[in-house]
């Protein structure tokens, strides 16, 4: 009997290691083989975008230089005095030469120019305006093409004229100062100053959804202009909008009112971020920009304000909209009201985009002392992220001056290159979606720029992923920021974005557990819910097992004991006190052994559970004893 036992015993636990094993198995593979194919699938996508990566950046054919200088001759007919009159046009003529020479002349700056200097005039150089070569006209058409493309991949880029008594050209991508004119002059920031007020504003969110909440205009708001009425409510979101794209001073003083709870306190608030900025020559007195002897700053001042406020999504979307429209609504009406983009680059008179490398701006005129406008604007040319600054410069020609600075920077602005475009370079956490880690790229390049007496070994990269990425997301959507530092000084940032759509998951995607994860766990929860029946199943089987030894065991000695009895009737040995006394006594013995045998087993088959019962009892004991003393 033991041994049939211990070796059923033996067989049921070989089944428990099987079925263990092969759970073991599944899970592995099934972790494994998703783990492959969500790699192999991110380097064949990266594989594809390296094979797609744009060809901008290769020198242009001799017939297609050739072209261009005859198309550029074409357009220098015209007197250079023309140029420049209109700002819509004249950025149509020379800043589109600056442009051409540019693209074949792309990171050569002219010899003996620095950062704030106009580069020395070259005497070979032609004029500008003028053509560019003046072959005889019975030359031959070959050398004729020729001398002319050699003179267009000659010539130099010229510093633009500029008309604002203080501007400044700075990188945004790295921070560098590419061009400045009395930049560190105190001159009141006009609605530059707008930016500073989202900042603080958006600052003081506890989140996004505040954008949702709303202001009720008040009778003190109706000093600064009649764009809303008294009595209407406006969205925060909408007051964002309103300040940064049409450049409201009711919106800017309602913000100011809303995020803090006295209008002083804001203010304090908006010099704390401009010494948080760096900014030691600026000044706030008021959030919309109004002129006040105590309100200050310079244009490398608003250089710096401008780059820190496009590093905020919600300013930055902002300034790139060209006209934006919204409900301003009563107890018992609502209407619409519409704001047109103060960014003169933006948009032509006919609604068409003027300037396409532009990406966000904002500009204002300020009549005390001396009537000028102050603009801070943002483009984007291969990559490479620039910011210009105009300080009391005309109405008129702040659209031409500004793209005629942006043109000219491009090609003498340090190209360092940091990162490609579609590295990947991390993994972005994202809530709530059918996949909750989703790898990350940057959207463009990025560059660093190191001063002449500072060494490349000072720039160091760090990938930071937003907290707050929320199911459904599509491709493109920025996720978090690649930033550069130098010497631990953050000097540019990088867009990172994800390349394919995520949509919204399963609840547990909540926890950010993706829905291939949830069916993992499901069939896992199933094997062990599989496993846990079997061992009860077997704990059951076993159980039955020996009860029914038992009973075999039991009737076993029955028979024993009746078949005893039955040869003692049968010779007679009823009345033989010895031999029956003594075969009784073995009777005796024989039971006794049977259920010495049974609590023997049970013992063996239950040790855990006595010492659990002693181990409770002593317990229970020391419990009793640690009471009594404490009394």
């Amino acid at each position: 009997m033991s041994e049939y036992i211990h070796i059923g015993t033996l067989r049921i636990r070989r089944r428990t290691v099987a079925i263990i094993s092969v759970l073991i198995a599944l899970t592995l593979m099934t972790t494994i083989s998703y783990n492959a194919a969500f790699v192999a699938y991110a380097a064949g996508e990266e594989g594809q975008t390296q094979q797609e990566q744009p060809q901008a950046d290769q020198p242009k054919t001799e017939g297609e230089m050739v072209q261009q200088a005859q198309q550029q001759g074409a357009q220098t007919e015209t007197p250079a005095g023309q140029q420049g009159t209109d700002a819509s046009q004249g950025g149509a003529g020379t800043a589109q030469q600056s442009t051409d020479a540019a693209k074949t002349a792309e990171g050569a700056p002219a010899e003996g120019s620095q950062a704030g200097q106009t580069p020395a005039a070259d005497p070979n150089a032609p004029a500008a305006g003028t053509d560019a070569a003046q072959p005889d006209a019975a030359a031959d058409p070959a050398q004729e093409a020729e001398a002319v493309a050699n003179s267009i991949v000659n010539r130099k880029p010229t510093m633009p004229a500029v008309s604002s008594s203080s501007y400044f050209v700075m990188s945004g991508s790295t921070s560098e100062p590419v061009i400045q004119h009395h930049a560190e002059r105190k001159m009141s920031p006009g609605k530059i100053t707008m930016l500073v007020t989202a900042m603080v504003a958006i600052d003081n969110m506890y989140n996004e959804d505040e954008l949702q909440n709303t202001y009720d205009v008040t009778d003190k708001l109706m000093e600064y202009g009649n764009s809303f009425n008294a009595g209407e409510s406006i969205t925060v979101g909408s007051l964002l909008d309103a300040m940064l794209v049409g450049g409201s001073e009711q919106a800017a003083e309602a913000l100011a009112r809303y995020s803090a709870s006295k209008r002083k306190i804001f203010i304090r608030m908006m010099n704390s971020k401009a010494m948080e900025l760096g900014l030691m020559d600026t000044q706030f007195s008021n959030p919309t920009g109004r002129y006040s002897t105590s309100q200050y700053s310079t244009a490398k001042d608003c250089a710096v304000i401008t780059q820190a406020a496009i590093r905020y999504p919600l300013i930055r979307q902002a300034l790139e909209k060209k006209t934006v429209e919204f409900a301003a609504t009563t107890k018992a009406s609502e209407r619409v009201v519409g704001f047109r983009s103060t960014n003169p680059l933006l948009l032509n008179d006919d609604g068409s985009l003027l300037y396409p490398q532009t990406k966000g701006g904002i500009m204002g005129t300020v009549g005390k002392p001396v009537k000028g406008s102050q603009y801070a604007g943002v483009a984007t040319i291969d990559d490479m992220q620039l910011i210009v600054v105009l300080m009391d410069s005309g109405a008129d020609k702040v659209a031409y001056e500004a793209r005629s600075l942006f043109e000219y920077a491009n090609t003498i602005v340090t190209r360092n290159t940091i990162v490609k475009e579609g590295k990947r370079v991390g993994i972005a956490r994202i809530r709530g979606g059918m996949l909750t880690t989703v790898f990350a790229y940057t959207a463009t390049k990025g560059f660093a720029y190191v001063p002449p007496e500072g060494s490349e070994s000072l720039i160091e990269t760090r990938v930071v992923m937003d907290d707050d990425l929320e199911a459904p997301m599509k491709a493109g959507d920025r996720v978090g920021e690649y930033r550069i530092y130098v010497a631990d000084e953050l000097k540019g940032t990088v867009d990172l974005v994800i390349k394919q759509d995520v949509p919204k998951g399963w609840p547990p995607s909540q926890i950010y557990i993706s829905n291939m994860a949830t069916v993992i766990i499901c069939l896992i929860l199933l094997l062990l819910l599989l496993l846990g029946l079997r061992i009860l199943y077997v704990k059951r089987r076993r159980k039955k097992l020996r009860q029914a030894r038992r009973e075999r065991r039991l009737q076993e000695i029955a028979r024993q004991q009746f078949e005893m009895d039955e040869d003692r009737r049968r010779r007679n040995w009823t009345y033989n006190t010895s031999s029956y006394d003594r075969e009784g006594l073995r009777t005796t013995d024989l039971r006794r052994e049977a259920l010495e045998a049974e609590l023997e087993e049970e013992r063996k088959n239950q040790p855990k559970r006595e010492k659990k019962k002693v181990t409770r009892a002593e317990r229970k004991a020391s419990a009793k004893k640690e009471s009594g003393k404490a009394k």
